[in-house]
């Protein structure tokens, strides 16, 4: 064979081996673009069950009574998509809850891209001894030193870091205090804002430069005053013991000599507008708050050279931990006056699943 004729060879074999390499890109590219469309798709249908999600709660703030298959639907302009959501009543460790399912899905109508369901249990309710602690975390408690007191019984569901065993009454383990149960924070926020002790973010840094101060007892209203308070005609009802309800919309830290203060201490954020929002209290010195804590964050305090007490319980969302000289102290007076408000409960999600393959295609 001539050298002519091994050219021609040699060019017709890198033709065919260069069209064999760009089919393979090509068919690489398509396969590429349809894993990326429907990566795409199913990431907005997972959003969509999201929305429906959210739906059910918002739903089932006002009617926590709804049930049944597909009874809230919704389609975004910004998404080719919709979701649809069923709710289910169920009992879990005997307690009534909310079994919700939402689906999302690409496009609005079927046969859909892409599906993706989200499962999650809602329950409403205040569990059961939740006003009968000392200290009732539903996370860690972490107690350092030895300079320190817990009159009362203690309620935990993460670690238990103790260094010395200095507390009257029993500590115990329930993780299904978690996550720490809600109220329902708007009504409490308009409780405040009638007694005049709703706090923002700019009252609070006042309170905490020592511009303001806290009210300096428990009581908003008294039983034993002799006053008609609640203006029904009948002085020195039991439903007269009312507390001073501290509706805190942001971080608290108390430093130095806090002197002596009181009320029900509600230290929750922005929580109406972000229901994820958590905010901590944090307490350094000495002195006595005379009441009760209710913090979705963590709740410190750092005794110093004096004690630094608390005198009523608290509430802590993520963590309790107690550093130096501090006492604590159950009051049952004052729980039994904040029950008495009569606060609903919130809802809240206790389980979260995805109950469908979040790849998978319905062509």
């Amino acid at each position: 064979m001539n050298k002519k004729g091994i050219a021609l060879i040699l060019i017709f074999s890198t033709i065919v081996v260069l069209t064999a390499i760009g089919a393979a890109i090509v068919l690489r590219s398509v396969a590429e673009r349809a894993y990326v469309q429907q990566y795409m798709e199913s990431t907005q249908a997972f959003w969509l069950a999201e929305a429906g999600i959210n739906r059910a709660k918002k739903e089932l703030r006002s009617t926590y009574s709804a049930t049944g298959t597909d009874i809230w639907q919704g389609n975004l302009t910004s998404v080719p998509g919709g979701y649809n959501v069923s709710v289910a009543d169920v009992s879990i460790d005997g307690k009534p809850c909310k079994n919700v399912t939402a689906y999302g899905y690409v496009p609005t109508t079927a046969p859909y891209r892409a599906r993706r369901a989200i499962q999650v249990i809602i329950k409403k309710q205040i569990p059961g001894g939740f006003y009968d602690n000392a200290i009732y975390t539903a996370g860690d408690l972490d107690i350092n030193g030895d300079s320190y007191s817990v009159t009362g019984n203690i309620l935990y569901a993460g670690d238990y870091e103790v260094e010395h065993d200095n507390i009257s009454g029993t500590a115990t383990q329930d993780t299904s205090i978690s996550p720490l149960a809600r109220f329902d924070f708007t009504q409490l926020k308009v409780l405040s804002e009638a007694q005049g002790n709703f706090y923002d973010i700019t009252r609070i840094t006042r309170v905490e430069h020592k511009q303001e101060t806290f009210p300096s007892t428990f009581w908003y209203t008294r039983a034993d005053d002799g006053v008609d308070n609640d203006g029904d005609g009948t002085i020195d009802e039991v439903d007269e013991w009312v507390p001073n309800i501290l509706y805190l919309e942001g971080d608290l830290t108390l430093n130095g000599n806090i002197g002596t203060i009181g009320g029900f201490f509600v230290v929750v954020g922005d929580v109406i507008t972000d229901p994820d929002d958590t905010e901590d209290m944090t307490i350094n010195g000495n002195g006595t708050i005379d009441g009760v804590i209710y913090t979705r964050g963590e709740f410190r305090i750092n005794g110093g050279g004096g004690n630094l007490n608390v005198n009523g319980g608290i509430w802590s969302g993520i963590e309790a931990r107690i550093n130096g000289n501090a006492n604590i102290a159950y009051n049952q007076a004052y729980m039994d006056s904040i029950e008495g408000l009569n606060i609903e409960p919130d809802i809240q999600i206790t389980n979260w699943k995805e109950s469908i393959n979040p790849y998978k295609m319905y062509l």
